[in-house]
């Protein structure tokens, strides 16, 4: 198992939930009894709430449609056109505008309709800002009334407008009064009134629109405010069962499920799996993180043997030998060929031995499945690993040809201070 595989993963991982155990499963039981309080409230008692139910509506609509007939002979027009809806008409050959108010009004059911419209000129001059007005001159167009209207159909008011006279009265009017402070606004302002029973209940709708007119001289415009429409609508209020998004409704059950099961897993994995790390699996973990601190300060390469001849010191752990080797001045070695860790420095060798990754056993078994007998532990070199009993590997003997036997003398030889090197090792 490398650092950062899918079982350290799962150390990590356990680690975490042993440590936390208690608050996690609070977590979990605290969002299982959300998930519980919603899915009951949503699916179970869900409750009701009080609306507005719309019982009957109708809609009102108004609009001008104006028109200029060409009077006068020219070069572009024929005699007899009609200009329609356009923003701008030509004063000499089409000096008249013709205007229909038309309402029309939708509903589900209307008796004894009436509608009139009342159609007035307004000429009168104002200060620049509009607020003032310093004369006003009001004069009837049209007062029409259209009784028994059926729902869809059309009430009509007609009436013209002479732009030249419109102008001559204005100049007029500021004329006699010897002044012409302010702006002169020229406009037809429409009352909208109707009455009748409409949906079954006796109903008044009222509305008032406005027809701009700006004179230019040779040219007049038109400012039309296009369609105006109204709609009215009774209600009721009307208690149904509440209801609720996709968000609450999938929600409460997936957080109460999530809630149980995470709980129970939990319980389930503490009482018969053990989520506590042992001390091997922890000793690796440390390991583990001091690999990745220190990683910079970590090469790979193979050691020549004969710094393995050296006085070896041990490790107590990464951290203890790479805070060493920066103290020193050297590097740290991950040599492939021992599998540890190495600091050269003076006379010596430092080392560090990473403890095995726990999913994988310290001996492997022999073929027949039994435990390594005594020649295969005889072989075993330093660094913990079993070679196939021919030798020991970097160990003594081994650059020499010795045999396992012979170096396991020598190596006795050594200690108790008879073999020929035995003067050499005490001095070392």
């Amino acid at each position: 198992m490398s650092p950062s595989s899918p079982d350290e993963t799962r150390l990590r991982l356990r680690a975490v939930l042993d440590a936390q155990f208690a608050v996690i499963v609070a977590v979990l039981l605290i969002a299982a009894a959300v998930g519980g309080g919603l899915v009951y409230a949503t699916h179970v008692d869900p409750g009701t709430e009080t609306r507005e139910r719309t019982v009957s509506s109708f809609t009102v609509e108004t609009a001008y449609n104006h028109s200029a007939e060409v009077t006068e002979p020219n070069s572009v027009f024929e005699v007899g056109t009609a200009l329609d809806d356009r923003d701008t008409y030509f004063t000499r050959v089409a000096p008249v505008l013709d205007v229909d108010v038309e309402t029309t009004y939708a509903a589900a059911s209307a008796s004894n309709v009436d509608v009139r419209l009342d159609s007035v000129l307004v000429v009168r001059s104002v200060g620049e800002d509009g607020n003032v007005v310093y004369w006003s001159d009001r004069r009837t167009l049209a007062s029409e009334t259209v009784s028994d209207v059926e729902p869809g159909e059309t009430a009509t008011a007609s009436f013209a407008l002479n732009s030249s006279e419109v102008d001559a009265t204005a100049a007029e009017i500021e004329e006699e009064l010897g002044a012409s402070p302010g702006e002169t606004e020229t406009f037809v302002v429409t009352d909208v009134a109707l009455e009748g029973a409409i949906n079954g209940e006796q109903t008044s709708y009222a509305r008032t629109i406005e027809l701009g007119l700006d004179h230019g001289g040779d040219t007049y415009s038109v400012s039309d405010p296009g369609v105006q429409s109204d709609t009215s609508e009774r209600t009721e209020p009307v208690t149904v069962e509440r209801s609720y998004g996709p968000l609450r409704s999938i929600g409460g059950p997936i957080l109460l499920l999530v809630g149980l099961v995470g709980a129970g897993g939990l319980a389930y994995a503490r009482r018969e799996r053990d989520l506590a790390l042992t001390p091997a699996e922890r000793d690796y973990l440390a390991y583990s993180d001091d690999r990745s601190e220190f990683a910079e300060w970590i090469t790979t390469f193979r050691l020549p043997a004969s710094v393995h001849e050296r006085p070896e010191a041990e490790a107590e752990s990464l951290r203890d030998l790479v805070d060493f080797a920066i103290d020193n001045d050297t590097g740290v070695v991950d040599d492939p060929e021992t599998g540890a860790y190495h600091a050269v420095a003076g006379d010596f060798v430092y080392t560090y031995r990473p403890p095995s990754p726990p999913a994988v056993g310290d001996l492997e078994e022999g073929e027949d499945g039994d435990a390594p007998d005594v020649d295969d532990l005889a072989s075993v070199d330093e660094a913990g690993s079993i070679e196939d009993g021919t030798g020991v590997e970097g160990g003594i003997g081994a650059e020499d040809g010795i045999g396992a036997e012979d170096a396991a003398d020598e190596s006795a030889d050594a200690a108790t201070g008879d073999g020929p090197g035995s003067d050499d090792a005490r001095r070392e």
